[in-house]
C-alpha cells in the first residue's frame, strides 16, 4: 500500500502540471522499469502503444477492444485525422488514458508523390491534391485535438540509403523543424533523433537533442529506424543513442514492434515502443507467437488443428477456445470478426511481452526471461 501512495501521489503532482513527467522505479543493468505520467493518467513502463491506424478503423478494431489492458497508450496521427474531418483524438473512440501524436513523416515520405522539404516544412501530392504542411502546424494539430505525447514533424530517410549526406540533412531538417515547433506546447513535446546508421548523423542529433532536453523538452524518441535493416546494426545505432541520453527522460521507439526487437532494446535503455506490424501481420493471416515465431493461418496443415492459436496466451481468442481449424475457415471467407481476432491475438503477445519484460527488470531477471522468450 506504501508503493501505490507514492505512485498515486507521483501521479497527483504530474497531472496538476499537466506536462510529461517520468519517474524510473527499478533497473537492471541498462534497462528501467518506470512510471510516465499525463493529464490522461499514467502508464508503466516499459510499454507498448495501440496504433489505431485507419486499417484498424477498416475492420473494426477499437481501442476499447482492449480496455483490460493496463498500461497502454494509443496512438493517432494527427495529419490523417484531419484529412478525414476529426478534430479530437478521442472523437469515435473510448478511451481515458494517454494519446501519443505521430506527426505522418515517416508516411508523407513513404505513400506521398513529388516531395518536397524545406526548412519551412514537407509538400507531397496526396489523393492528386499537393498538401503543404509545416512543423508549428503538426504541434498546433496535435494540442488542439487533446494529444498528451506529441512528436513533432521529423525528417526520416531509408537507413540503406547510399548517400551518407543525405543523413546528415536528415539531422539537420529534424533540428531546425524541432526549433520551429517550440512555443506551443513545449511540456508535451518529444525531440526525435535521426540519423539512420550514420554515426556522425546521430551525433548531430543528438548534440541538438541534449541542448532542447536541456532547455525544458520532457522526453526523447529514436526514428529513422525499422526500416528492414540488419538487427545488429539497429542495436548498434539504438546502443549510441542511448549512451548519449540523459538518464531521466523517457524514451520512445519509433516504429519498433517485432517482439526481439523490443525485448533487446528494453535491455539497451528503451522505455515505449510503436509500430504496427503486430496488427498488419494478423491481418494477413500471419499469426506471432512465443520465441518471435509466426505461422500463417492459412497453410493447408492448420485445417484440422484443433488447438487454440498459442497455449497459454491469455489473449481473448485464444481464452475463447477458438481453434486454429475455426479461424482458418473464417479467415479465407474474410469474416471480420477473424480477422480482428488474429490483429487481437499479435497485439497481445507484444503487450503481455512487455508485461513480462517489467516484471523481469523489478526482479533483476530480465537476460533470463530474454533467454526463456527467445528459447521457446
Amino acid at each position: 500500500m506504501a508503493g501505490y501512495g507514492r505512485r498515486r501521489g507521483f501521479l497527483v503532482l504530474c497531472l496538476c502540471f499537466m506536462s510529461i513527467k517520468f519517474k524510473i522505479t527499478a533497473k537492471d543493468g541498462k534497462a528501467r522499469a518506470g512510471v510516465l505520467a499525463t493529464e490522461h493518467g499514467e502508464v508503466e513502463t516499459p510499454c507498448v502503444t495501440l496504433n489505431y491506424t485507419t486499417a484498424l478503423e477498416k475492420w473494426g478494431f477499437k481501442p476499447e477492444d482492449i480496455t483490460l489492458a493496463k498500461d497502454v497508450i494509443l496512438l493517432r496521427n494527427t495529419f490523417w485525422m484531419r484529412e478525414a474531418g476529426k478534430a479530437d483524438v478521442r472523437d469515435g473512440v473510448e478511451w481515458r488514458g494517454p494519446v501519443m501524436s505521430d506527426s505522418g513523416g515517416f508516411q508523407m515520405v513513404s505513400l506521398g508523390k513529388y516531395l518536397r522539404q524545406t526548412f519551412s516544412g514537407i509538400g507531397f501530392d496526396l489523393n492528386d491534391k499537393r498538401t503543404f504542411i509545416t512543423p508549428r502546424q503538426v504541434v498546433e494539430w496535435a494540442n488542439t485535438a487533446g494529444v498528451d505525447l506529441i512528436m513533432p514533424l521529423d525528417n526520416t530517410v531509408y537507413t540503406m540509403n547510399k548517400n551518407p549526406f543525405r543523413f546528415i540533412w536528415s539531422a539537420i531538417m529534424t533540428a531546425v523543424w524541432h526549433q520551429k515547433s517550440r512555443g506551443i506546447v513545449d511540456d508535451k513535446l518529444y525531440y526525435i533523433v535521426q540519423g539512420g546508421l550514420n554515426k556522425l548523423a546521430r551525433s548531430i542529433s543528438l548534440w541538438d537533442a541534449n541542448r532542447q532536453l536541456k532547455k525544458g523538452i520532457p522526453a526523447v524518441a529514436i526514428g529513422g529506424l525499422a526500416w528492414n535493416e540488419p538487427r545488429d546494426k539497429m542495436l548498434e545505432t539504438v546502443r549510441f543513442c542511448v549512451e548519449r541520453l540523459p538518464e531521466d527522460k523517457p524514451r520512445h521507439m519509433l516504429g519498433i514492434c517485432k517482439p526481439i526487437d523490443i525485448l533487446m532494446c528494453i535491455q539497451e535503455g528503451m522505455d515505449t515502443f510503436d509500430g504496427i506490424a503486430a496488427t498488419r501481420e494478423g491481418r494477413h493471416g500471419r499469426v506471432w507467437t512465443r520465441g518471435g515465431k509466426y505461422f500463417d493461418i492459412k497453410n493447408s496443415q492448420y485445417a484440422e488443428d484443433r488447438r487454440v492459436l498459442e497455449e497459454g496466451c491469455e489473449c481473448l481468442v485464444c481464452q475463447s477456445g477458438k481453434t486454429r481449424a475455426e479461424l482458418q475457415v473464417g479467415f479465407k471467407a474474410g469474416d471480420r470478426e477473424v480477422i480482428q481476432a488474429l490483429m487481437m491475438h499479435n497485439w497481445h503477445h507484444n503487450y503481455a511481452l512487455v508485461q513480462g519484460a517489467r516484471e523481469a527488470i523489478r526482479q533483476g531477471e530480465l537476460e533470463e526471461y530474454i533467454a526463456e522468450y527467445q528459447a521457446s
